[in-house]
């Protein structure tokens, strides 16, 4: 990958937008040929599956219309006869002949019609009122027929629930002596004020004729179609061998196919549905598309059988021409973006060129004429504008160098300064332990710490912040820490050594500079100390191993105010107390939320890290690191720890 990135880095520019758009180009064609691959095999698979419902349910209306036809004539009938007493012979043949009159007239299947009265006591003939087609024409014909409802169980049926019935697919002699394949369809019927059946309405269709009218139909990609009768006969099946041989729950059975018995159970529910299937009767070890659907009235059910790879053909031939589109797409947009990209780069080409003139500092070089008001003119005006500006910006450099140079001297002098006003030898004492650091920010400040004896029983120990930056600020504070040790050492007390102190830099200073400190004079014997807060932060104390910020009064900062008159106050230290005095640096350092780090947790290290004070300051310090993450701290961090010894 590195290779690749290193042979297209210094190549030119056109080369490389053309490269950048055809790849981008390329890719976006890849996921929009994945996309309308994915996206749009559903939708054409819907579309087929529609059309071959369509033309499922195209045979399966005119099936069940040719049904229902038959059923409502048979309605009709018996509703004419419920509304008589009885009716002669001829009033039942000629009921018989146009009731089966109207069907042919609708629909062409149905050859016979009559209506059968068995007599009262059973032992008798009946009497048949037959109307059939013959040789074109409808004939009536009564007979007498004893055994005639024993014979057909489906009329038996009809007699027992009342319901209309339709019998199972069976092999019959037509009027003409044909033998063809029927269905019948019956009923019983009682006339006006009768209690029981008085006889049976029925109806006798052609199957023959129904299935030639199928085997015409012409499915899309290449479908076959298949009916069942309602015990599961093949009526319709492209096999001979299957077709009136064979029951689709049998071979169901045989397959052990979860599918088709999902199917089975599907028509039985009279629901409709689609599922492929990997074997069938139909098409020899190959995938189908098996659609179903059932006969409304007969209990038959219908199905069309596709073999996969014709069915889904549509859908691989969409997805060819839109590939070889995009192909052929994608080759003429490569040629029409190769001349573009030279147009367009054409002019920044030229810039370029000026531009690493202009590098090398070879501004005599001139720039090309704007011509347009586009991003390329606006460019090259830039340029114009650059070129004068950067000569400027040369002469301010030139300028600010030497002031960074002359700042950066001041800083190491403020610095040196800084670091000579710090002691450097930490006192032995058996009474006391001592410790203390200062570290200054990226702006040398007036941060300092100061410790001297006053008598060899007195030990005086102080931490101070001036106002201000760099050398101003580090003079200050030389004068400020020299005054307080010459005053500190020339006064029994340190209220008067502060006032005094105070008064002598408010004669040196101007007004804008300040110092904030508190300073502890510790009786070595006692452990009593005597202390100034000029304004400075709070220290804590450490009392019974418990380190509490100091609540005492505090008096306003030395060189603020004239003749301020500082008060001391007192506090006593047992063995192992101690103080630790601080500046503002330590508690408002900030991490990269502006969050400070508090005096809260500042009171949290102390009390839970029982250190001496050469641990304590660099662990504190580096609690504080780790708080700030890095972040820049733009004030010193000066602290200073002490523990009494008794």
């Amino acid at each position: 990958m590195n290779k690749i990135f290193e042979y297209f880095k210094n190549k030119p520019l056109v080369f490389k937008l053309n490269v950048s758009i055809l790849i981008s180009i390329l890719l976006g064609s890849i996921l929009l040929c994945i996309f309308v691959s994915n996206y749009s095999k559903p939708i054409l698979k819907e579309q087929v599956i529609s059309a071959a419902y369509k033309s499922l349910g195209e045979i399966n209306y005119g099936i069940a219309r040719g049904a229902d036809m038959g059923e409502q004539s048979i309605v009709n009938t018996e509703n004419y006869l419920e509304l008589k007493s009885g009716a002669t012979e001829n009033e039942l043949l000629e009921l018989s002949k146009a009731a089966l009159e109207a069907i042919n007239e609708q629909y062409g299947y149905f050859y016979e019609f009559f209506i059968f009265i068995p007599s009262k006591d059973g032992k008798h003939n009946g009497i048949l009122y037959h109307s059939c087609l013959k040789n074109g024409k409808i004939s009536t014909v009564p007979w007498k027929e004893r055994e005639f409802i024993r014979s057909r169980e489906w009329l038996n049926e009809a007699l027992k629930t009342g319901n209309i019935e339709w019998s199972e697919p069976y092999f019959s002699i037509d009027p003409n002596d044909n033998a063809i394949l029927s269905t019948t369809v019956a009923k019983p019927f009682k006339f006006k004020n009768s209690k029981n059946w008085d006889g049976v309405i029925a109806a006798s269709g052609n199957l023959d004729e129904l299935k030639k009218g199928i085997i015409k139909t012409d499915f899309e990609s290449d479908g076959r179609f298949l009916m069942i009768s309602k015990s599961g006969m093949y009526l319709v099946h492209p096999n001979p061998e299957i077709e009136l041989k064979k029951n689709i729950y049998d071979m169901v059975k045989k397959m052990k196919s979860s599918k088709l018995d999902f199917v089975m159970e599907q028509l039985a529910q009279g629901k409709s549905g689609f599922l492929d299937l990997s074997e069938t009767t139909v098409f020899d070890e190959n995938d189908v598309v098996f659609v179903y659907m059932p006969i409304p009235k007969t209990g038959w059910s219908s199905f069309l059988v596709f073999d996969s790879n014709n069915f889904y053909k549509p859908i691989k031939h969409f997805q060819i021409i839109f590939i070889l589109v995009m192909m052929v797409s994608l080759f003429v947009l490569m040629l029409l973006i190769n001349k573009i990209c030279k147009f367009t780069t054409k002019p920044i080409v030229e810039l370029s060129k000026v531009a690493d003139k202009y590098g090398k500092g070879e501004f005599s070089i001139e720039l090309p004429e704007v011509k347009t008001l586009d991003e390329v003119g606006i460019l090259t005006q830039a340029f114009y504008n650059m070129k004068d500006n950067l000569l400027k910006l040369i002469d301010i450099q030139k300028e600010n160098a030497q002031k960074e140079q002359k700042r950066a001297s001041e800083l190491e002098i403020a610095t040196r300064i800084q670091a000579s006003a710090l002691p450097k030898d930490f006192p032995q004492n058996n009474h006391f332990n001592i410790n203390a650091i200062m570290n200054p920010a990226t702006e040398i400040g007036g941060d300092f710490y100061d410790f001297f004896y006053t008598d060899e029983n007195h030990f005086v120990f102080l931490v101070a912040d001036v106002s201000g930056k760099g050398i101003p600020a580090a003079l200050f504070m030389m004068n400020a820490k020299s005054l307080l040790k010459n005053n500190i050492q020339n006064e029994e007390h340190i209220d008067i050594a502060i006032s005094k102190t105070n008064n002598e830099l408010c004669n040196v200073s101007n007004s804008e500079m300040f110092v904030t400190a508190f300073i502890a004079k510790l009786n070595l014997e006692t452990g009593e100390i005597e202390y100034v807060n000029a304004g400075h932060n709070p220290p804590l104390v450490r009392i019974n191993g418990i380190y509490k910020y100091l609540d005492s009064e505090t008096n306003i900062v030395l060189s603020a105010v004239e003749d301020f008159e500082y008060k001391s106050d007192k506090l006593k230290l047992g063995n192992k107390d101690g103080i630790f005095i601080y500046t503002d640096g330590v508690v408002e350092a900030q991490n990269q939320t502006e969050e400070l780090y508090s005096e809260e947790r500042l009171h949290k290290f102390l009390n839970e890290n029982e250190l001496t004070p050469e641990e304590l300051l660099p662990q504190l310090k580096k609690n504080i690191d780790e708080f700030t993450g890095g972040q820049t701290q733009y004030d010193d961090i000066t602290m200073l720890n002490l523990i009494y010894k008794k």
